[in-house]
């Protein structure tokens, strides 16, 4: 049996999937001190074709704590985070179909 451990990620690369495919089993380390610059709560996208940094907001609490005792800060506005996004990505050649794809549903059941 092969296992993969791993700290989260907001948006992982492609290789924590590929590392997921590979393993028998796969173990987000969350028990462990959240590091302030780390990415576990940002990460970069290419706006203009430069790498431009994001960051999910978390609650100000303190820095001691594990990364699965900390949660998204209060102010955070998803929508904000989407626009930043699509703005970045608009022109890519399949944008459009994807993002139409992962629009919430409201006949879905979650």
């Amino acid at each position: 049996m092969q296992i993969a451990i791993m700290q989260p990620y907001f948006l992982p690369y492609i290789g924590y999937f590929q590392l997921m495919d590979l393993v028998d089993r796969f173990v987000i380390y969350d028990n462990i001190e959240y590091t302030k610059k780390g990415w576990i709560n940002r990460n970069r996208l290419l706006r203009n074709g430069e790498p431009a940094i994001f960051t999910l907001p978390i609650q100000k609490d303190s820095d001691f704590l594990d990364i699965r005792d900390r949660r998204v800060a209060e102010h955070f506005d998803p929508k904000k985070l989407e626009n930043q996004i699509s703005g970045a990505y608009a022109k890519a050649p399949e944008f459009r179909a994807t993002y139409e794809s992962y629009q919430p549903n409201p006949l879905r059941r979650n």
